[in-house]
């Protein structure tokens, strides 16, 4: 077991990487209701997003920090500057009584236009037509999402009705997964930390980082406001930070 200042910076760790997962649930789960707007522009976030900055800044993260996403020719540290930079302006919008109420509206016809109407800016929120199949849902990678959610205790609401794949429903697992991680890591229990970081870290291998580049960088493209567009180039950024994190973490709990 590491000592109290390490454990400290364990928990923060495990703590704000479960926010953070189950945060993107709400942001591309649907229409931003005024709550989710709060959420998203709110200081809880704000603090997680600087905690993921400051990860990068850290020498050892340099070359993660400086890999370029996708088409943009941004980095992923700048990526994380933009969205703390978008949420800093947000929740000043946010905050104005004269401003929240259409703010609120542009978000929602921006989630309509780019994740619910099919058009000249239409994003696909599930993974299959990000790794060489159809863009139909309920594809073969559907069932391997699924026996994750099962071996875990996690059903969809909508099973069968709601693409598993879908990004919004693997950022709710891996919230739910961080969670769990957290608790057990709060009760002193570091085989089932190990545990369960491993399985996220295999899933998230396997489902999210093969296609969460492709995904960011076709928001980016397609967002004219730019608010989900930095979301998804956050969302990015974090889930790489976050894979490289846990490794690093699955050896010191292990001993090696």
């Amino acid at each position: 077991m590491p000592n109290n200042e390490r454990e400290s910076a364990i928990a923060m760790m495990l703590a704000r990487r479960a926010y953070l997962y189950r945060l993107l649930h709400v942001v591309f789960g649907g229409r931003p209701s005024s709550d989710v707007v709060s959420s998203m522009v709110g200081q809880e976030t704000l603090a997680s997003f600087a905690y993921v900055k400051e990860t990068l800044a850290q020498d050892d993260f340099a070359d993660l920090a400086a890999r370029p996403l996708g088409t943009t020719g941004r980095s992923l540290a700048a990526c994380v500057d933009e969205v703390i930079a978008r949420i800093e302006i947000a929740g000043r919008e946010a905050a104005d009584p004269a401003l929240a109420d259409g703010f609120v509206d542009g978000l929602r016809t921006d989630y309509d236009q780019l994740f619910q109407v099919p058009g000249d800016r239409y994003v696909h929120l599930w993974e299959s037509p990000y790794t060489g199949q159809e863009s139909m849902v309920f594809q073969e990678s559907t069932l391997d999402v699924r026996s994750f959610y099962h071996d875990a205790g996690f059903k969809l609401r909508a099973e069968k009705r709601f693409p598993d794949d879908h990004i919004a429903a693997m950022m709710d697992y891996l919230g739910c997964m961080g969670q769990r991680a957290y608790e057990a890591f709060a009760d002193g229990c570091d085989d089932e930390v190990l545990r369960t970081l491993a399985t996220q870290r295999r899933f998230a291998e396997r489902h999210v980082l093969n296609w969460v580049d492709l995904f960011a960088d076709k928001v980016v493209e397609q967002d004219v406001h730019g608010c989900y567009a930095a979301f998804a180039a956050g969302m990015a950024a974090f889930v790489r930070l976050d894979d490289e994190m846990v490794g690093r973490l699955e050896k010191e709990l292990a001993g090696k």
